[in-house]
């Protein structure tokens, strides 16, 4: 009966409820990577978004250029290039 006071802390002595430093550590560890991994993909997507969002508006405006007649067809193969 005196089980049941001790709730999940006591659960067989270790593991991830255990009472040792060592469980408790590698929970707070495994913590902070899983944080520290998501919030690093948010950050690379993020980046990856807005520079291709750039590189399309980019040849939006050079397509605009070769239709008003601004630049030949040449200059702009060579210049769609560089922007790939």
């Amino acid at each position: 009966m005196h089980g049941l006071y001790y709730g999940l802390g006591n659960v067989g002595g270790c593991g991830w409820f255990g009472s040792d430093w060592w469980s408790r550590g590698m929970m707070i560890g495994l913590l902070l990577i899983g944080v520290t991994v998501v919030v690093l993909l948010a950050v690379h997507l993020s980046h990856r978004n807005r520079s291709n969002s750039g590189s399309l508006e980019a040849i939006a405006l050079l397509k605009n250029r070769y239709a008003d007649g601004e630049i030949d067809r040449e200059l702009f193969e060579k210049m769609k290039e560089d922007l790939r």
